[in-house]
């Protein structure tokens, strides 16, 4: 009777082993839920920082357009989001990328000297940064020399190069 006892008890507690009746739940392992790669290519530009009146890169997709100043230049205007900025022309002559802001609007006009000096760095930054060949910014204000009444560069005068 014992060994009986003792096969039967052996059977159950080899049945309550392989099932995983030990007193414990089963939890799956939690599987990795495959992410699609993202595709989309972007490009850097700099915009202002309206909380502490910084400049900040931001991301943006890129198009299938060419890395031409008035593509760059368009992308850091719709960023601003600053209706009273305007872009009159956006040339490149070489190495040099030239860009005309009207005197009717910012930064020429209604502009603080920090502000100013914000847009300016926004446009020549973004400029140097994804324009092919770009290695210095002038800034013009309708097509003449540029001058506000923080700042006067000369009709051909570097603001800004690599």
């Amino acid at each position: 009777m014992k060994k009986v006892i003792s096969i039967v008890l052996f059977t159950v507690l080899l049945i309550m082993g392989m099932s995983g009746c030990d007193g414990e739940e089963e939890h799956p392992l939690p599987s990795a839920v495959p992410t699609p790669k993202n595709n989309m290519e972007t490009l850097t530009i700099y915009s202002i920082n309206s909380d502490n009146a910084t400049l900040i890169p931001v991301p943006v997709k890129k198009s299938t357009e060419k890395l031409s100043g008035k593509y760059i230049a368009a992308l850091v205007l719709e960023n601003l989001n600053e209706e009273e900025i305007i872009v009159d022309s956006v040339k490149q002559k070489g190495k040099k990328v030239i860009l005309s802001f009207s005197s009717k609007g910012k930064p020429i006009q209604k502009c603080s000297e920090k502000m100013e000096n914000l847009i300016l760095e926004c446009f020549a930054n973004s400029l140097l940064d994804n324009v092919k060949g770009c290695s210095e910014v002038i800034f013009r204000c309708d097509g003449k020399a540029y001058k506000s009444k923080n700042q006067s560069f000369g009709l051909n005068e570097v603001y800004a190069s690599e």
